[in-house]
């Protein structure tokens, strides 16, 4: 049986099995270890005790737009994977800007809030531990 395959296809299927490997197949060197020994508002990082949960969650904010006040029970590790945010702690009026590859550890029990700065939707990354089951994050206003 004969196979006949027009000639832009085979220069296509040529060109795919000669070319180097992607340089997507190539791990990117690893970074520098991150170290964080307190939160945003300059408390110490304490686990809770007994059994744990990790929860890993990715959320997007689209431009101009905010995550309203709020509060943790508990550390909740946050890296900011693109975008730029301006978190504002209620509880002690501190505000400071976020860019992209920062890595923090929200306040714990203070009421905060995130609002995106710029043009481009802000990704976040956030780890949680907390005892199975328990609430990660409480809105001031339900």
């Amino acid at each position: 049986m004969r196979c006949t395959l027009p000639i832009p296809a085979l220069v296509l299927l040529a060109s795919a099995a000669l070319a180097p490997p992607a340089a997507a197949q190539v791990p990117p060197p690893p970074g520098k270890p991150v170290t964080i020994d307190a939160t945003l508002s300059g408390q110490p990082i304490r686990a809770p005790e007994g059994a744990l949960r990790v929860v890993i969650t990715q959320t997007v904010i689209p431009a101009g737009g905010r995550l309203p006040v709020h509060k943790h029970p508990y550390p909740r590790v946050v890296n900011l994977l693109a975008g730029r945010l301006k978190i504002t702690n209620l509880d002690t009026g501190e505000a400071r800007e976020a860019v992209a590859g920062d890595w923090m550890v929200d306040a714990v029990d203070q009421w905060h809030e995130a609002q995106v700065i710029g043009d481009e939707p802000a990704r976040l990354m956030t780890v949680d531990q907390a005892p199975p089951g328990a609430t990660v994050t409480i809105p001031r206003f339900p």
